[in-house]
């Protein structure tokens, strides 16, 4: 949302040994702006040893495939530390997008942050998306 700076794209927030990713951006389709939310993304990996990361998507209403690029890749890089990544909040046009891609056969997708935030508490060796499927 404004601003040509990359801290614009990610708010970031801890919650336990989770840390909550929300993207500020309502739209994840330019090259560039796929590029500088990566490099938030693996800045908040850099910055903290949290088992989890979130990314919140629930302000997100359109993405392309270079952004499920994005978030395939991210979540190898965590694999290879012993550490997640997964989605969640994603609405609208972004679920069905998350959904007709079969993403979450790759990865965990949540229909809520709370959802996932709790499933990495009760179950901090796996994430297993149980929350249901994003709305």
């Amino acid at each position: 949302m404004g601003g040509e700076g990359a801290d614009d794209l990610l708010e970031r927030h801890a919650a336990g040994s989770t840390v909550v990713l929300t993207v500020q951006v309502a739209e994840i389709y330019a090259a560039d702006t796929i590029q500088r939310l990566a490099h938030e993304v693996r800045r908040a990996f850099r910055d903290s040893d949290a088992a989890t990361f979130v990314l919140d998507l629930s302000g997100v209403t359109f993405l392309t495939s270079g952004a499920l690029g994005m978030f395939i890749h991210l979540r190898s890089q965590l694999a290879e530390q012993q550490r997640r990544f997964v989605l969640a909040g994603a609405r609208g046009e972004v679920a069905r997008t998350l959904a007709c891609t079969r993403l979450a056969e790759i990865m965990p997708l949540y229909e809520s942050v709370d959802g996932a935030v709790r499933s990495a508490r009760r179950r901090p060796e796996t994430l297993d998306g149980d929350d249901g499927p994003p709305a």
